[in-house]
């Protein structure tokens, strides 16, 4: 199944969302007066309220500017800004601007994309067809102003649950993809036996995270491994206390063997007995 990260426009404004030219805000006012107003930020970052100068939203939040507008309204209706007010005033974000973003370095198609404000780095990435066959899903770098602003790894995002790495992006942001570090392969008896990419020092304890650990059949003991790096290829056989500071490196694959199918403690009881079947046995029971 393939996964779709277009940005969702069902969402509450964000609470740091920073409103710019382009962006339409609603302001409905209630109480004494009623009226509702719609006005699309200008591009030198003003809105037209009848009877006030021109009210400068550019660059704030929607908090930010709800303050702003209740003072500058409270200059036609009084009721707003009285010690026991009579007219209240909301806003909110009615239709949304889209802004420029780059996308360059390893991914399918790279170039430049027309994103509505609320888009993210996975925007971005599903937009440009995702990291190409050298491409790298964990050392992606949002540049911000000509200055690196964030690095984004798709399994912290995907498998940890780190939501607040997928930064909603700004106009004329520069996304880039660079080649992958380290691709390991796992088989055997893992619940999801892949290619992962891995980061310098990572070990075969996070491996086993990435694919899911190891299944019920799975001897979890030891793990083999054949690394193709070096001057002539090697193999281990890592145990399980050095799980945690084995560090995989490139070309490396691991093989996760099924456990000894025979039973150590199982004894069978047939014959002139009330209950035959099987029975475990211990150092203690003969």
């Amino acid at each position: 199944q393939q996964m779709n990260f277009l940005p969702s426009y069902n969402i509450p404004t964000p609470a740091n969302y920073k409103l710019a030219a382009g962006d339409e805000v609603v302001i409905d006012i209630w109480g004494a007066v009623y009226q509702n107003l719609t006005q699309e930020i200008s591009p030198e970052g003003s809105i037209t309220v009848p009877d006030l100068r021109p009210v400068y939203l550019a660059g704030q939040t929607i908090q930010e500017a709800e303050k702003n507008l209740k003072i500058q309204l409270g200059k036609i209706f009084s009721g707003i800004v009285a010690d026991e007010p009579n007219t209240f005033i909301r806003l909110s974000l009615g239709r949304i601007r889209s802004f420029a973003i780059n996308v360059v370095g390893d991914v399918k198609r790279p170039g430049t994309y027309t994103l509505p404000s609320l888009a993210t780095v996975t925007s971005a990435l599903y937009m440009a067809g995702g990291p190409s066959q050298i491409g790298s899903v964990r050392n992606i770098k949002i540049y911000r102003n000509n200055k690196l602003f964030k690095t984004f790894d798709l399994y912290k995002f995907m498998l940890d649950g780190d939501f607040q790495s997928n930064v909603r992006l700004e106009d004329n942001d520069l996304i880039k993809v660079g080649a992958y570090t380290n691709l390991v392969k796992v088989a055997g008896e893992v619940k999801r036996p892949m290619i992962y990419e891995m980061t310098n020092g990572e070990t075969v304890s996070k491996l086993l995270e990435y694919s899911g650990g190891f299944t019920g059949n799975a001897n979890v003991q030891r793990i083999h491994i054949t690394r193709k790096s070096g001057e002539r290829a090697e193999s281990f056989d890592v145990i399980g206390r050095d799980f945690a500071s084995f560090q995989l490196l490139d070309g490396d694959s691991l093989t996760v063997m099924p456990n000894i199918q025979d039973n150590k403690n199982r004894v069978y009881i047939q014959g002139s007995v009330w209950h035959q079947g099987s029975y475990a046995i211990s150092d203690t029971l003969n």
